[in-house]
């Protein structure tokens, strides 16, 4: 496995079982503080902490909704995606994606990429124009983040919370080479207090 080249930047990067040199990045919310009233202030929830929670439910049939909030931080676009979406992207371009888990009766846990190679980036370089015809094939695991809760000593349970994981796809290819075609995942997974699970993936497309 290649030595992770390091990119200027002023958020943190990390790379899995990598076998490139492009620098894949992420961010996780550690909830150091009130975990309740923390979130709210993370996330600008001007209603209060009072709105994100609720009594712990005797019981809980429904499992956890996904939504995936994509930034492009080159373009300043931002849109909601529930459940699995396939978006398009240009290599390059650098995403922050939050995932966001809500269930009425409380989210016990929430988790990107929760299994090993469940988060991945894949893309093809060419040899320069007049030698061989021959393509390279490069791919990069990414790691999993993971938050888990309880209930307060009131008895009360988050009904929202979220993970952020940055994405930049720079996807470099050696000199010369050229940047053909590239795929990115990443894996969600959500469970409230009795067992409930929702699986999602969000899926890039990325073109020169």
């Amino acid at each position: 496995m290649s030595t992770p080249r390091k990119r200027t930047s002023t958020r943190p990067s990390h790379i899995q079982n990598g076998t490139s040199t492009g620098s894949f990045l992420f961010r996780a919310l550690n909830f150091t503080a009130n975990p309740l009233c923390l979130l709210a202030i993370i996330s600008l929830c001007f209603a209060g902490c009072a709105d994100l929670k609720v009594k712990k439910p005797a019981s809980d049939s429904t499992p956890p909704a996904l939504v995936w909030n994509v930034y492009n931080h080159d373009t300043g676009a931002q849109a909601d995606h529930p459940g699995s979406p396939k978006l398009n992207a240009k290599r390059g371009e650098h995403y922050r994606i939050t995932l966001k888990a809500n269930d009425s009766g409380g989210v016990k846990s929430i988790q990107i990429n929760p299994a090993i190679g469940s988060g991945e980036m894949s893309w093809t370089c060419k040899a320069p124009p007049g030698g061989e015809n021959v393509a390279q094939s490069k791919t990069a695991t990414l790691k999993g983040l993971k938050q888990d809760l309880a209930p307060d000593s009131n008895g009360d349970v988050l009904t929202s919370i979220f993970l952020i994981f940055e994405l930049d796809f720079s996807m470099d290819c050696q000199a010369g080479w050229n940047f053909s075609a590239g795929h990115a995942q990443l894996s969600g997974r959500a469970s409230n207090y009795f067992g409930g699970t929702t699986n999602e993936v969000i899926t890039f497309n990325i073109t020169p």
